[in-house]
């Protein structure tokens, strides 16, 4: 997972970023929410035809989703209402770019473009639901290569470079593996033992 190793890696920029909102008392919910308004005007861009502009914009996007977790570490908030916030909001700033590159596609008349964006909205939202299942069961289960992280830099790939369909199609494959990792995880945990 390139979570851990994102939040590492761009650290020097995002510890800034995130210090600025904090001396400006912008809550990590606010950008959060920020995060979401992006997603809406990605899903413009791409209604609109604008698909390479979108790919940048899901890049700040992006950026909003890794800013807040950033910005409360540093203001010290844990919270769970906090945690549902993001997760909430994350899945609706997805499923508005997923459904507006479906909108995409059928303007564009491709079938297989519809298909893909239905694939890879249920295939990511699994991914989801398995993780919080599994841990609503009490157990652990972070695994895959296609968790959010993943997702967004393929999808933003494939906007930037006005390859959508492929990115699309790359997303459902990586969800869709991560999909049954996850379910081969919690088999594994729970199985008896022999």
């Amino acid at each position: 997972m390139l979570t851990d190793w994102g939040r590492r890696t761009f650290r020097f920029i995002l510890e800034p970023i995130a210090s600025l909102f904090h001396l400006l008392h912008i809550t990590p919910n606010v950008i959060t929410l920020l995060g979401v308004l992006l997603s809406i005007v990605v899903a413009y861009l791409i209604v609109e035809g604008h698909v390479v502009a979108a790919g940048f914009v899901y890049v700040l996007a992006a950026g909003a989703d890794a800013v807040d977790g950033t910005l409360a570490r540093q203001m010290g908030i844990r919270n769970k209402f906090g945690a549902f916030w993001d997760s909430t909001l994350d899945r609706m700033g997805e499923a508005i770019v997923l459904g507006a590159l479906g909108v995409w596609a059928a303007q564009q008349g491709s079938t297989l473009g519809v298909m893909l964006a239905f694939a890879a909205l249920i295939t990511s939202y699994l991914v989801s639901y398995t993780r919080a299942r599994a841990e609503g069961l009490g157990l652990e289960c972070k695994v895959g290569v296609g968790t959010r992280v993943e997702r967004f830099i393929i999808l933003a790939a494939g906007l930037a470079l006005n390859a959508p369909i492929y990115g699309l199609a790359l997303v459902a494959l990586v969800a869709g593996i991560t999909v049954l990792q996850r379910i081969y995880s919690v088999w594994a945990q729970t199985r008896p033992p022999s």
